[in-house]
């Protein structure tokens, strides 16, 4: 193995413990130490590939998103029109959801803490961001194609993000409730045309 792939696994397998640390525990609850210890790497290994535990938290976020990013252009790519991509979009992105759980919670956890801390405003803004354009986007076609009647896309993007939230707090809370990929076409339904 040459030392670029052992920096690749020491890498991984840092993020690796440090999501199950932050799942088990919460972010705020777990030390560096423990996710070294669970890792089986040293901190020297920890700090050379990550300045604190706050850039693993981004760094899982990232990784999260641009996975879902993909799942999104997937979709996208893949539908015949709007109204098949809107309608088969919950199904598409269930996996990631319901493979992802430990990465949900940290996710809505890194939302909540960039309300307060000014050190991960700027990313949680970004990432909020970005997830509103990719809608605002779909939005827009929408109108364009006839689907949707003219709305602000912004507004409707914002919408869907709350709707998106909801579900992810109502699927942690109540995972045996209602069939959320159910509920959100449902509700995608009533939404567009």
């Amino acid at each position: 193995m040459t030392l670029e792939e052992k920096g690749k696994e020491t890498k991984s397998a840092i993020l690796n413990s440090a999501l199950e640390c932050f799942s088990r525990k919460g972010y705020e609850s777990t030390q560096v130490e423990e996710i070294c210890e669970n890792a089986g790497v040293t901190k020297g290994a920890f700090y050379y590939h990550f300045a604190t535990k706050q850039d693993i938290l981004l760094m899982l976020l990232n990784l999260w998103m641009e996975k879902i990013g993909g799942i999104l252009n997937e979709a996208r790519a893949e539908s015949g029109d709007f109204m098949s991509m809107v309608i088969n979009l919950p199904a598409k992105i269930k996996p990631a959801f319901v493979d992802d759980l430990n990465q949900i919670t940290i996710f809505l956890e890194l939302y909540i803490r960039g309300i307060s801390d000014p050190s991960l405003k700027a990313v949680v803004s970004r990432s909020y961001h970005d997830y509103l354009d990719f809608f605002s986007d779909i939005v827009q076609q929408g109108i364009n194609a006839g689907y949707i009647r003219e709305v602000n896309p912004r507004t409707t993007a914002r919408l869907l993000f709350s709707l998106t939230v909801g579900l992810l707090i109502q699927g942690l809370i109540d995972p045996e409730g209602e069939d959320w990929e159910i509920f959100a076409v449902d509700t995608l339904k009533l939404i567009f045309k």
